[in-house]
């Protein structure tokens, strides 16, 4: 341990204070900085990079996802190992900083420190967590699903977990197709299609293309949600092809003869 007056330095925090980094932090910074926060050491965590341990707080949130997650649960993690063996931590100047005068926050600053430079991670169970909160909110903050389906739902049909809103490709519509749910072509409403989702609309798209008083569009879509069935686009346009009434009010040249 390094000391400066009455305040005791671990290895790490004395070595990057040593190095001329400007207003980065000298051991005379540090060592003010114990004593406002009335300890008797000032310590520091390795990143596993030779840089101090990044601290998170939420309303410094200025990264996206994939690198404020790992941020965070890499700080959250130190903090709490800290915390169980009674030492005191603190955030300042962005990195986490603890009291060094107390024994066993050495040890867990070493062991924190060798952890990240084999692997980047201290809690693989809590970013998994954070990524699929993150990736249900993304889910709930594009789309509206369906009644009784929930972002969770869709996240569990993916093949692999959205980890960042900024970075990943969100493919709902594979997924809700899992679910058997597919898009109205006309409006976007998620509709329950079952296996054979090609060109169906739903009910009220389906009603406004009732011509006058004419009853074929409505008789056909009254027949389909009895069986729970949605109507198809292509099915619409021969229904009132056929249609005496509708027929030449939807196509007034002929269109419908020539396909169009």
């Amino acid at each position: 341990m390094n000391v400066i007056l009455d305040v005791k330095f671990n290895e790490f925090a004395r070595e990057f204070g040593e190095v001329e980094r400007g207003y980065l932090g000298t051991l005379d910074d540090m060592a003010e900085a114990a004593r406002v926060m009335g300890w008797a050491g000032f310590g520091m965590v390795d990143d596993g990079t030779g840089e101090p341990l990044e601290d998170w707080q939420e309303f410094h949130y200025y990264n996206c996802d994939c690198s404020e997650n790992l941020i965070r649960v890499n700080a959250q993690a130190a903090h709490a190992a800290f915390k169980a063996a009674g030492v005191e931590t603190f955030e300042w100047r962005g990195w986490i900083v603890w009291d060094a005068s107390r024994q066993a926050g050495h040890e867990i600053a070493r062991n924190i420190g060798g952890g990240l430079a084999d692997y980047p991670i201290l809690d693989d169970e809590q970013l998994s967590k954070l990524e699929w909160d993150n990736a249900c909110a993304m889910i709930d903050d594009r789309y509206t699903l369906p009644e009784g389906v929930e972002a969770s739902d869709v996240v569990r049909k993916m093949s692999e977990v959205p980890h960042c809103s900024n970075c990943s490709s969100c493919d709902v519509e594979e997924a809700m197709a899992l679910l058997e749910y597919s898009q109205c072509m006309d409006c976007s409403t998620w509709i329950k299609t079952g296996e054979y989702p090609s060109e169906r609309v739903c009910y009220d798209c389906a009603d406004r293309e009732q011509e006058s008083d004419c009853e074929c569009i409505p008789n056909y879509v009254h027949s389909l949600r009895h069986m729970s069935l949605y109507p198809i686009a292509s099915d619409l346009r021969e229904i009132q092809r056929g249609c005496e009434t509708c027929y030449p009010v939807r196509w007034p040249h002929g269109g419908a003869k020539l396909g169009i």
